[in-house]
């Protein structure tokens, strides 16, 4: 089932001196199997909206229903929806606390009040899901892993609740280009026991090279919701709203501005070469 927001809008500090409208009447549709991207600059509202969908953000005006919950209604059943919807916060490895590895993947599925034995297949499979090895990991502190080590076991404990969405926020943060690429495959390899994946990143490339729909947020408005090929045809628009493009967007526009026969869409460096090659082809360089 969809995640339908309609017409929703949230301010902070509403009867203060620190008032802020951080969404203004937002009403989108994200359908179920998207691999979704929310961008926008700082301050444009993204995390404030992602926090609607598993409740951490009340909902103030406007309507929101995530499957099954009307976010609506008064009386809501929270643990139920962060069981499925689950969200793992920027550097989730902040997060760690228990004295285990496999207790601290295991501290969602305790709270659902599942039996031992649930438990302890979900967190097996949780851990493994991760590329991790249970053997080895379990039973080790949390802050005596690698880095890496540590953001998977974060998502592992998320994982362990066995979500239908899956919200992550600058899941690749603070990862050198190697991390970022493991994380991202691994977030892809998740997509098959987690159909929706909700992502909110500043990583243009990340974005374009994953997400089938893109938003964007602009003063806690919607500006666009859009493919990734749409989207980035509009670059000047971007450019204006303090946004980046893909690296691939970017020598397309140029090219484009030069004269070449070169759609400013164009978001993947694969698709850019082979346009390039047909460009040049039979021409002298």
């Amino acid at each position: 089932m969809p995640i339908v927001f309609d017409n929703v809008s949230y301010t902070y500090s509403p009867k203060s001196s620190f008032r802020k409208e951080a969404l203004k009447e937002v009403s989108l549709t994200i359908e179920d199997g998207d691999f979704f991207g929310i961008i926008g600059h700082t301050g444009s509202g993204k995390s404030t909206l992602v926090s609607h969908i598993n409740g951490l953000t009340k909902l103030q005006s406007g309507k929101l229903t995530v499957g099954e919950f009307d976010l609506s209604r008064r009386k809501i059943k929270y643990k139920q929806l962060r069981a499925y919807a689950g969200m793992v916060f920027q550097y989730p490895e902040h997060q760690l606390f228990d004295e285990s590895v496999a207790k601290d993947v295991g501290f969602g599925p305790r709270n659902l009040k599942l039996d031992k034995d649930e438990i302890d297949k979900r967190v097996r499979r949780a851990i493994e899901l991760v590329g991790l090895d249970y053997k080895e990991i379990a039973d080790k502190s949390p802050f005596d892993i690698s880095g890496g080590q540590k953001r998977r076991v974060a998502l592992a404990g998320v994982i362990a609740m066995e979500p239908k969405v899956l919200i992550l926020d600058e899941p690749t943060a603070g990862l050198d280009p190697s991390g970022k690429k493991e994380i991202m495959a691994l977030i892809n390899n998740l997509k098959k026991t987690c159909p929706t994946i909700i992502m909110v990143s500043h990583n243009m490339d990340e974005i374009a090279a994953n997400c089938n729909r893109i938003a964007v947020l602009n003063g806690g408005r919607l500006e666009y919701v859009l493919p990734p090929k749409e989207l980035f045809r509009n670059y000047d628009r971007l450019k204006e709203l303090r946004l980046d493009v893909p690296s691939a967007t970017k020598v397309a526009g140029m090219l484009a501005d030069k004269g070449w026969d070169i759609d400013r869409g164009i978001y993947c460096m694969g698709e850019l070469a082979d346009r390039i090659a047909s460009e040049v082809k039979g021409k002298e360089i």
